[in-house]
């Protein structure tokens, strides 16, 4: 088979949740043995990937091409559109929401949709978000051979919410992957930051008003007995972040809270492996991969139930309302201050890890494909 790739988010700069998911999928899906039978395409924007990821992923797959796009606008419904006629695909898989409205008529087409928080809580996405993504992912939703879902959370949002066909969705999860620390370079990311290990609890995400970075920092401010401690809000900036910046003043804790902006995955790593605690505090979820990456690291995890997050941590995390504040404070003291529930917690993530898998889910992808 032809098959055809959008990996423009993939071999983006700074990647966060959607752009890891589709670069770990593409690169273990290349590696899995069966997939040389295969001619692979991977579309990309104008900024060409490094040499180093051309070489991984040519090595993985002798019928790899990178073919690059070179459009500001309208990337997928021009460019990526014309070139399932140009390589004469036989099938395309776009690893986030959106497809070609015009493509190849006999083109077998895969998509994966991590979530549509825009449905029901359209005050806290981008304004480009609330006009793009509704008709967007409908369409894909409706139009596509099949479609992944993250979770079984997200599908069955599709079919509650956007009258999807359960039989033609497939509900694939994510995996994780933490690379090999080099000691050398920690004590420098915490003079960085100005933190020490394990005096700090830990998010990770884009700041913006979904993930309840606010709320959070308030329950933060209300601990009487952990004054030592500081919130590490690692991320980049998103959009409406303006009130969770203002919060760590306004709830009188501006000098224990660390915002770090965007960080590397060594910085990543670094940060996770020596937090007290990950906390995850999300109004909803379509899937909640740092939470994964804090079961390996060997971090007790305390989250919200909203949206798949009670689906994926699966009694391995503390759980609390993400509205209520005073009960975010005291799931955080709880856990803070009992030795014990932290090393369960521990122990119970590293066995639910066992569950997800990016070689399983390669894997699983992989005979979609074959089988749309």
């Amino acid at each position: 088979m032809r098959i055809g790739i959008d990996a423009s988010r993939a071999f983006e700069v700074e990647r966060t949740g959607t752009e890891t998911y589709s670069y770990q999928m593409i690169r273990h899906i290349l590696q899995l043995p069966e997939a040389g039978k295969h001619e692979w395409y991977l579309y990309v924007k104008s900024q060409a990937p490094s040499t180093n990821n051309q070489i991984i992923f040519n090595n993985q797959a002798p019928n790899t091409k990178f073919i690059q796009i070179p459009l500001p606008f309208l990337w997928t419904q021009t460019g990526l559109a014309a070139r399932t006629w140009i390589d004469k695909l036989d099938c395309l898989w776009v690893p986030a929401h959106t497809l070609p409205l015009l493509r190849k008529p006999d083109l077998k087409t895969l998509v994966t949709v991590h979530g549509i928080e825009y449905e029901w809580l359209p005050a806290y996405e981008s304004r480009l978000q609330r006009w793009y993504l509704p008709w967007s992912t409908i369409y894909a939703v409706k139009t596509a051979t099949k479609v992944i879902a993250v979770s079984d959370f997200t599908k069955g949002q599709l079919v509650e919410r956007l009258g999807a066909d359960p039989a033609r969705i497939q509900v694939v999860h994510e995996g994780v992957s933490f690379q090999a620390l080099n000691p050398k370079h920690q004590y420098s990311i915490f003079n960085k930051f100005k933190i020490i290990p394990e005096k700090y609890l830990l998010f990770i995400g884009t700041v913006q008003p979904r993930k309840n970075l606010a709320r959070l920092i308030e329950a933060f401010s209300r601990i009487r007995d952990h004054r030592g401690l500081r919130l590490v809000i690692a991320g980049k900036l998103g959009w409406q972040y303006e009130a969770v910046l203002a919060a760590p003043e306004k709830f009188g804790v501006k000098n224990r809270v660390v915002f770090t902006g965007y960080i590397t995955d060594e910085e990543k790593e670094v940060l996770l492996r020596n937090a007290l605690v990950y906390v995850q505090p999300s109004i909803t979820e379509g899937f909640g991969l740092p939470v994964l990456e804090a079961f390996a690291a060997g971090v007790p995890v305390i989250s919200s139930n909203g949206g798949a997050l009670k689906e994926i941590l699966n009694f391995s995390g503390f759980l609390f309302d993400p509205f209520e504040t005073e009960g975010i404070k005291k799931s955080l003291e709880l856990v803070l201050g009992n030795k014990k529930i932290r090393r369960e917690l521990v122990d119970r993530g590293r066995e639910r890890l066992k569950d997800f898998s990016w070689v399983q889910a390669a894997r699983q992808t992989l005979k979609l494909f074959e089988t749309l």
